[in-house]
């Protein structure tokens, strides 16, 4: 179920992505570059801009939606370290032991009498 909803995911944004691009701007967008003003009969009477900006919409809506299951997946998946979970054993900090005569800064430095740096 998870895998399908990201496979859905990714299609949906990539589509969003193209149908944004595809809409036309102050230049004329892409409608232009496939012949001039004559592309505009393709989508209809009204030109790209109303069936895009459709499209647009529902697949705004429809990645909001795969974007909200997936964060519901995701939150019933595992708990938080924030919410009093206790950190995974790799993440725990372990006390090195220090050998007699070396301090926080280190063993002695040979030849200076014993002192350290």
């Amino acid at each position: 179920m998870e895998t399908l909803l990201w496979i859905l995911h990714v299609i949906v944004a990539v589509s969003l992505v193209v149908v944004i691009l595809m809409q036309p701007g102050q230049a004329g967008g892409m409608g232009t570059a496939f012949g001039g003003g004559g592309s505009q009969t393709v989508f209809g009477s009204q030109g790209s801009s109303g069936f895009l900006g459709k499209l647009t919409a529902a697949l705004g809506t429809l990645f909001f939606l795969t974007s909200l299951g997936l964060a519901m997946l995701a939150k019933t998946g595992e708990e938080s370290l924030l919410e009093g979970g206790e950190q995974p054993a790799q993440e725990q900090q372990q006390e090195v032991p220090v050998a007699p005569g070396e301090g926080p800064q280190g063993p002695p430095i040979p030849g200076t009498g014993g002192q350290q740096r």
